[in-house]
């Protein structure tokens, strides 16, 4: 079981202009849940522990989960030596913005392995132009203050950026920006919209047909790079690659079918996915059911359903078998329980037919059948 918690709710010590989960949060009747309780903390460790029998992922996001406080992680380490009673493999993530990782924090990540993903997008001007504090002033050098001290601790890192329609203007400056900087593990996500407004309706939305050009660009910089024997990982690369051996994606979004990954709130409140974390998709409360049934319970199915209804234009696509549709957050809204084509489509269509060939090719090194 996988869990993504959110310890401070949707609070932040940042304003980046295009946060998606501001966005959802508004349409909450309530849209900050404050601090989580450390009876609310136990109660997750205790039930989650009793529950599963091989393995359990604890991830933290926000808002900015570091606002929780150090001592916050500390006593969750302390609650799982206690009731890990089935003696199960635990695993740890922290997304951070950076802004409070001192050395402190970054001998904590290191010392109980944990692996933070760090948001930078990539290079200053760009970065400083979205990602700022909540003085209106930019934070990337902070960042990247952030990234030596968790390499100075050797606490594993990677960096996650978000693909907006500045960042991908500039593709090589881009992937200069994370060789030069030694960052060897980076994950895109494309920037949303949100949920009532029109797709490309922000000055920092992503046109299709430019996120596809970014692809392309990138995978072909990284891919000389791998052959040359100096590869670097790319979450999305990555994971098709995987596809194409035979093996599943572990990036929810490319499974083709949403499976709830419980997103539980600072009150304890349970909804399937952090994209999803509003009234409507609402599946319970960790004080009064258990893990088991809030994820195979009617609210959850309801959720689960549309994501299999795929577009007719998809069924027919060249590259169903790798694509599957995308995440079901890009495909709405839905008409009638039908989800829409993905808004990327022409940017999937364009960047798989530019690396597919290549991107097998690996695939049968990596993994020889």
């Amino acid at each position: 079981m996988s869990l993504l918690i959110k310890p401070v709710s949707g609070n932040c010590n940042m304003r980046c202009r295009y946060c998606f989960y501001t966005d959802v949060s508004e349409m909450r009747e309530v849209k900050s849940y404050g601090m989580m309780s450390l009876h609310t903390l136990e109660t997750i460790v205790s039930k989650a522990l009793a529950e599963v029998t091989e393995y359990c992922a604890f991830g933290f996001q926000g808002g900015e989960p570091t606002l929780a406080g150090l001592d916050f992680y500390r006593i969750l380490m302390e609650l799982e030596k206690k009731y890990n009673v089935n003696k199960v493999k635990t695993s740890h993530s922290i997304q951070t913005n950076g802004l409070l990782i001192d050395d402190e924090w970054a001998a904590f990540l290191a010392d109980n392995h944990f692996l933070t993903g760090l948001s930078i997008d990539a290079g200053k001007q760009v970065h400083d132009g979205l990602r700022l504090d909540t003085q209106g002033k930019g934070t990337h050098t902070r960042c990247i203050h952030t990234a030596r001290a968790l390499r100075k601790y050797r606490a594993e890192f990677n960096i996650l950026s978000v693909v907006t329609k500045q960042l991908a203007l500039h593709p090589d400056q881009a992937y200069r920006f994370y060789k030069q900087n030694g960052f060897r593990y980076i994950q895109f996500i494309p920037c949303l919209d949100g949920f009532d407004q029109p797709s490309g309706s922000n000055p920092y939305s992503l046109p299709p047909e430019l996120y596809g050009k970014f692809l392309c660009r990138v995978f072909d910089l990284w891919y000389q790079n791998f052959i040359e024997g100096d590869y670097c990982s790319i979450r999305a690369f990555d994971n098709y690659i995987h596809i194409l051996a035979g093996y599943p994606p572990e990036n929810c979004a490319m499974g083709g079918v949403c499976q709830p990954y419980p997103l539980i709130e600072a009150d304890g409140s349970v909804y399937p996915c952090d994209f999803y974390a509003v009234d409507e998709y609402y599946l319970g409360s960790v004080h009064t059911q258990s893990f088991g049934d809030l994820l195979t319970g009617t609210e959850a199915i309801r959720f689960i359903q549309p994501s299999r209804q795929l577009h007719s234009s998809c069924t027919a696509c060249r590259h169903h078998t790798i694509c599957r549709g995308g995440c079901r957050r890009d495909r709405e809204p839905a008409v009638g329980g039908q989800m829409g084509l993905n808004r990327f489509c022409e940017a999937y269509l364009t960047f798989f037919d530019h690396a597919i060939d290549r991107m097998r090719e690996i695939s049968y090194r990596m993994f020889p059948r």
